[in-house]
């Protein structure tokens, strides 16, 4: 069956894709309702094309048969539908929110369908009666149907997009290729998911990539070109002054004058820690503000090459979240996930969570790098100085503390910057971003 002129459905990449689809609307659909038989392979690979290219031409099917001819006038609908160019702002030329869409599509589609009367014995099939003489009423039943999947599809694509586009931040400035194409079912969890669109939404106040998330870079012999210098290191004297007549050469060089190429590497660091308060007084505005700075280091840690943890405490530590130096759409996702679904309740003992932040550290790796901790809280706990100040010189570790609404003298003392945020706005959160670099 071809309806979308110019889209080959042999072709098996196409045919993968659509396959995947339906894979997919099995998960989704509710246990009562079955994928129907006209939502197949091909129809699929129909619905992902009329999202995914800009301008879609569509052809009547060949094969005049009754399915083919309901797929004709769904996809007719569809392309015919003012809500389709609000769907398709988030999933042109974009694989990962196309499938989003596609799949959702499809199963508010069956839902809305299966709510459709179905004919009485005697009658025609189900299929049979949207071709049938009784047309008109049909019709308008099929349009309000494909409509309301359009809107359910529109919601999903868009939260889908915002988080794509936070997957390529991730990246941004690098040599990496990040997809989500593999985590397609987590990514429609998320999208529906309230609390990570209320984290997408706060992540937008304070974002600015550009502003906060920097490349440190130190002087190397060995490292790309930067610009130019001068002094008299001869492995990187610029090609022009080796054409120099001999003496000036050497006056040049006695004078640490020759012209040098500067050469830097990106500084290597170590494991960049957040530890965040999950206590009861978090509540609110405070919770979601510190999430979302959190996220957001992320992001500064996986443009710096770093292993990036994560652990919520109260008066308990909570089980952490790592990502690796190199990271992938999969761990994009467990971070949003394990972000999003902390509540706040408890108590509070900054001590434990220092501590066992610091054996995280030193477990498993080298600490002749400098890792950092950012501990992010609103408790006036009182902590064990020495104690920490011990901890933290065994992992080589600085520690960075963002009061929320409050002080402690404790914190103060141990911590190499110290913060106090009482507006919880995005200049606040770039202090912290930025908090030792």
């Amino acid at each position: 069956m071809t309806i979308l002129k110019g889209v080959n459905y042999n072709d098996p990449p196409i045919r993968y894709r659509g396959e995947r689809i339906i894979t997919l609307l099995r998960k989704l659909l509710p246990e009562p309702i079955e994928t129907p038989d006209y939502l197949d392979t091909d129809f699929a690979i129909t619905v992902y094309y009329s999202l995914f290219l800009p301008y879609p031409m569509l052809q009547k099917p060949k094969v005049k048969d009754r399915k083919n001819l309901l797929h004709y006038m769904i996809i007719s609908k569809m392309l015919a539908s003012p809500r389709l160019v609000e769907v398709k702002k988030h999933t042109i030329a974009d694989s990962t929110t196309s499938m989003v869409a596609s799949a959702v599509f499809l199963e508010a589609l069956a839902q809305e369908l299966n709510k459709l009367p179905r004919p009485q014995d005697g009658e025609a099939s189900t299929s049979n009666k949207y071709d049938s003489g009784r047309e008109s009423t049909q019709e308008s039943e099929l349009e309000r149907s494909v409509e309301r999947a359009l809107e359910t599809a529109k919601d999903a694509a868009r939260q889908a997009k915002e988080i794509t586009n936070l997957a390529m931040k991730f990246a941004a400035g690098s040599t990496s290729i990040l997809t989500l194409d593999d985590v397609i079912r987590d990514v429609i969890n998320l999208a529906r998911n309230t609390d990570v669109r209320m984290l997408l939404e706060a992540l937008k106040t304070i974002e600015d990539s550009e502003a906060y998330i920097k490349t440190r870079k130190i002087q190397s012999p060995r490292g790309e070109l930067d610009g130019y210098e001068l002094g008299n290191d001869i492995e990187r004297v610029a090609a022009s002054e080796l054409a120099l007549p001999h003496e000036l050469f050497l006056v040049k060089f006695a004078e640490r004058n020759l012209l040098l190429y500067r050469k830097v590497v990106n500084e290597d660091y170590g494991k960049f820690y957040v530890l965040l308060d999950k206590s009861g007084s978090m509540m609110g505005m405070k919770i979601i503000w510190a999430k979302a700075v959190a996220l957001a280091l992320a992001q500064r840690a996986a443009r710096e090459r770093r292993e990036f943890y994560i652990r919520f405490f109260d008066s308990i530590p909570y089980p952490p979240l790592h990502i690796p130096k190199r990271i992938h759409g999969r761990d994009i996702v467990k971070l949003l996930e394990y972000i999003a679904r902390i509540r706040a309740n408890g108590g509070t003992d900054i001590t434990r969570a220092i501590l066992t932040a610091v054996d995280d550290i030193i477990s498993g790796s080298s600490t002749s790098k400098v890792s950092d901790i950012i501990l992010i809280t609103d408790g006036e706990d009182r902590v064990a100085i020495d104690t920490v100040r011990r901890a933290l010189a065994r992992a080589n570790a600085r520690l960075h503390t963002v009061m929320i609404y409050g002080n402690n003298p404790d914190l103060r003392v141990v911590s190499e910057s110290y913060m106090v945020a009482t507006k919880l706005d995005r200049e606040e959160a770039l202090k912290v971003i930025m908090a030792g670099t």
